[in-house]
């Protein structure tokens, strides 16, 4: 993982401050939203009457590029953001960023909507549920403006395709191994970055009682962090774990919100049942961490966090011995640059008229610590595209240090 360049690292300083535990939103080792309802409407198109990204028109022409994170002030959404923001500046674009300040999709359906009343020419969205957005959508393809999504996926019928940062079967088999490992006391390698090696040396000498894993997860539609657990739970099915661990996961969901992610991880605690609890979420694992360092619990605690805001829980030095910490290991990636390869997206169909059709390539210009990179957008088996500009990355005893104060 290349480090963020200097003007990241100072806006993200400035970001955290004001977004104290704030959420996460997910190749080799990769965020989060609301458990309401989501909003629909009874004026939607059907899918298969919705005209594919492919086939949409030219962008619009006047506005500025629209991001949507899932919540304002969410933490993972704020990086996300300014390497958005960065990308377009360094292109000479205006960009603006209308997140709501519910985690829910009727509350990004209505800022949508007055995105393209406003006029805009393009719309990066990490989208809070599977459903109800689609009358929104037909209206900015009726606008000619383009919808990527990043991080948690818009339908395929109308993105023109999904940035994501790595495979979805990687992350969840990732956090999955690393809980596992966790629990037989077994430390990060990283020589063995997927933790193949490291999983199964760890089980092949384990003799004790199954070995329980909980979850605590942003919102129960949240479709990110869903598609997570189902490949955590096809990872537990492999032949190694039999026997050794529980396939079943205990899952909770705090619906990327500090308060309620502690309350669940109260319940945790309270019910003893798991011997580790894996967060998908910045929000969760933070507030996981700090219950059961307040209760002084043997409960582990892994998942996607930021370093920053992972510090208190975790080894900082090759000296420290991790399995003391209540978080020996987790993972996450360059969210910045999240970001700014999905403003390098919209530029390359604003400008290089790129569809997202399987097999096409886009071009992304030197950012940064980023030398020129291109990227080529991928089936992704479900009607629609992905592209993977991402590198999973585990952050642990030896290189915590480093990265603490930059992300």
């Amino acid at each position: 993982m290349k480090k963020m360049n200097k003007f990241m690292a100072l806006g993200l300083v400035a970001a955290m401050a004001g977004t104290t535990l704030a959420g996460c939103g997910g190749s080799s080792s990769a965020a989060p939203a609301s458990s309401a309802a989501p909003a629909t409407s009874e004026a939607a198109p059907a899918a298969s009457e919705a005209p594919a990204a492919s086939e949409a028109a030219a962008p619009a022409a006047g506005g500025n590029h629209v991001f949507m994170f899932k919540s304002v002030g969410n933490a993972f959404g704020v990086i996300m953001y300014e390497g958005f923001a960065d990308y377009m500046k360094q292109v000479g674009e205006g960009c603006e960023e209308k997140s709501p300040a519910e985690t829910t999709v009727a509350a990004q359906v209505q800022l949508i909507d007055e995105a393209l009343t406003k006029g805009c020419k393009s719309l990066s969205i990490s989208t809070n549920g599977d459903t109800g957005y689609d009358e929104v959508f037909a209206k900015a393809q009726s606008q000619n403006v383009p919808i990527v999504s990043v991080d948690s996926a818009a339908s395929a019928d109308y993105r023109v395709t999904h940035n994501n940062q790595a495979s979805t079967a990687d992350i969840g088999a990732m956090q999955v191994r690393a809980a596992v490992m966790i629990a037989c006391g077994v430390d990060f390698d990283p020589a063995d970055a997927d933790m193949t090696k490291g999983v199964e040396a760890a089980l092949a000498s384990y003799t004790g009682d199954p070995i329980n894993i909980g979850v605590l997860s942003a919102g129960i539609d949240t479709p990110v962090q869903n598609g997570w657990i189902a490949e955590m739970e096809k990872e537990l099915a492999k032949d190694i774990y039999a026997g050794k661990v529980n396939p079943e996961l205990d899952k909770k969901y705090g619906d990327d919100e500090f308060t309620k992610s502690t309350t669940q991880a109260q319940a945790f605690l309270n019910e003893g049942k798991v011997d580790v609890i894996i967060s998908p979420t910045t929000v969760g694992i933070a507030a996981a961490a700090e219950v059961m360092k307040q209760a002084n619990s043997d409960i582990k605690v892994t998942g996607l966090g930021l370093p920053s805001e992972m510090k208190p829980y975790m080894p900082t030095s090759d000296a420290d011995d991790a399995n003391t910490f209540i978080c020996p290991f987790m993972l996450l990636w360059d969210v910045s640059h999240l970001g700014a390869s999905t403003a390098a997206i919209q530029m390359a169909v604003q400008n290089d008229g790129f569809t997202g059709a399987a097999g096409e390539t886009m071009t992304m210009q030197a950012w940064g610590e980023y030398g020129e990179e291109t990227f080529t957008a991928e089936d992704d088996g479900n009607g629609g595209t992905t592209v993977l500009t991402g590198i999973p990355y585990t952050f642990y005893k030896g290189n915590m240090a480093e990265w603490a104060d930059k992300l």
